[in-house]
């Protein structure tokens, strides 16, 4: 099947955009520094990484590699607690209990759901000021996967769909200022959009397709935000 004119813009706006931003990342002076793993926004920035694996591989992955990424996401979690307040840390724990109901139903499309839900947490969890990347970067890799995991349904919610594309459109405004690079502006909003055309067209397979590059683009946008920190004195 022929992709969109559209996608296909998309994509090699992400190419460009992806060299350019890989040359800059090899500049002297310019490499990335990870946040420091002891502030608390770092810890549940990274107790959320695992259930963004999670949801990624909810739908493909053998049973006890799914065992293996819930436990790993799991320990992540716990880590984690300390620097949650007692009504984030139920509702972690609540979201903790839909993943294991999803499991032990053999339910991948409600594993992926709980997963990426419990991934929305940790984040919005973070300090706004100290989160990096920024809250919003992150919110918009989650509507991406949320996206992606209820087009994978059986029967798929179009309306939760675009629900997930109007929140991602909400986090690109917030984000969109923050952009210095035009190229990188452009094929961002694109990609945005893409979800929206995707799903009022209802077509599953060109709104996988949008929600590989708008998650592909999350990447570059968090590598051109890390740049531009490491770049202000």
């Amino acid at each position: 099947m022929m992709q969109p004119r559209t996608s296909l813009a998309v994509t090699a706006a992400l190419l460009l955009v992806a060299g350019c931003n890989k040359q800059a990342s090899q500049q002297p002076g310019n490499e990335v520094a990870a946040p420091a793993a002891s502030t608390p926004s770092a810890m549940l920035r990274a107790a959320a990484e695992p259930f963004e694996v999670l949801t990624e591989e909810s739908f493909a992955a053998a049973w006890d590699r799914v065992d293996k990424l819930i436990g790993d996401a799991r320990g992540a979690s716990a880590k984690a607690r300390g620097v949650m307040s007692p009504a984030q840390a139920v509702a972690l724990d609540q979201s903790l209990a839909m993943i294991a109901d999803a499991r032990r139903a053999r339910d991948r499309p409600a594993l992926a759901l709980a997963s990426v839900e419990t991934y929305r947490q940790l984040v919005e969890a973070q300090d706004p000021a100290a989160a990096e990347p920024p809250i919003a970067v992150s919110l918009l890799d989650y509507a991406g996967f949320r996206y992606d995991a209820l087009v994978q349904a059986p029967r798929v919610d179009w309306a939760a769909v675009h629900d997930a594309s109007s929140f991602a459109q909400q986090q690109w405004k917030a984000i969109e200022p923050a952009i210095k690079s035009d190229s990188l502006k452009g094929a961002a909003a694109n990609s945005v959009n893409a979800l929206d055309t995707a799903a009022a067209a209802q077509n599953v397979a060109v709104a996988r397709s949008a929600a590989a590059t708008e998650l592909a683009m999350v990447d570059l946008l968090e590598e051109h935000l890390a740049l531009q920190g490491k770049k202000t004195p």
